[in-house]
């Protein structure tokens, strides 16, 4: 008796290691992780730098049985040196910080038939991104007098963003599914803001005007990260 149940039980796991493992479905999430970007960034008259930024990311949405709808946002800092810009008729070169938040709507499609790793599956992402970079300069020449050290430059930015990557397929959320993901994101700006940096307590906007495409970027990101809960 005892032989036969412990047939059946090797019988039942090896029945049980043959059947595909599906991840969870029809639910919310929110996933999460870290992130390292490479990006050209062009300002005034061709200026550019190559600079790469730390951050994370975050997407919370729903997935179904092969989609996700989620919004996902993408927060970078870094440094910049040798860059142009334009503020009031004012054009103003330096070097510094600069910040990429950026956010959208994205759509997933998980393809079920690439499986380079057991139980991780290619997906692709892609969504309508806008951005907003804020620029600080440390050291800084302007052609006129109303910029000064105590202010910074924000942009308001359109764009697009795509995704490539692989993700865990487990059967619960709790499993804490792990993905690693290239994104490509590309920005140009509408909007720049003059803001008055000296008081940390309030937000001082000095001006604000169309940007005429003054600022553009072209991002590389790579993430990893898992579903938090």
């Amino acid at each position: 008796m005892m032989k036969k149940y412990s047939l059946l039980s090797v019988l039942s796991i090896f029945v049980f290691t043959l059947q595909p493992i599906y991840a969870y479905r029809y639910d919310m999430h929110l996933k999460g992780g870290i992130s390292q970007s490479y990006g050209k960034i062009k300002g005034l008259e061709d200026s550019e730098d190559l600079s790469h930024g730390t951050g994370f990311n975050t997407h919370f949405g729903y997935k179904s049985k092969y989609f996700e709808f989620n919004l996902s946002s993408y927060i970078h800092w870094g440094e910049m040196e040798d860059l142009r810009f334009r503020s009031r008729g004012e054009e103003i070169t330096g070097e510094g910080q600069w910040r990429n938040v950026s956010f959208g709507p994205t759509v997933k499609y998980q393809f079920r038939g690439v499986q380079p790793v057991k139980n991780w599956f290619m997906y692709l992402s892609t969504g309508p991104m806008w951005s907003l970079q804020t620029v600080k300069f440390d050291e800084f020449e302007s052609t006129g007098p109303l910029f000064n050290a105590d202010q910074k430059l924000t942009y308001e930015s359109y764009g697009g963003s795509f995704s490539i990557g692989f993700e865990e397929d487990l059967p619960y959320k709790e499993m804490h599914q792990v993905f690693i993901e290239l994104n490509y994101s590309y920005m140009k700006t509408y909007k720049v803001r003059s803001v008055d940096k000296s008081d940390f307590a309030e937000t001082n906007i000095l001006s604000e005007e169309e940007s005429k495409q003054d600022f553009s970027g072209h991002f590389f990101t790579v993430s990893l990260g898992m579903t938090i809960f």
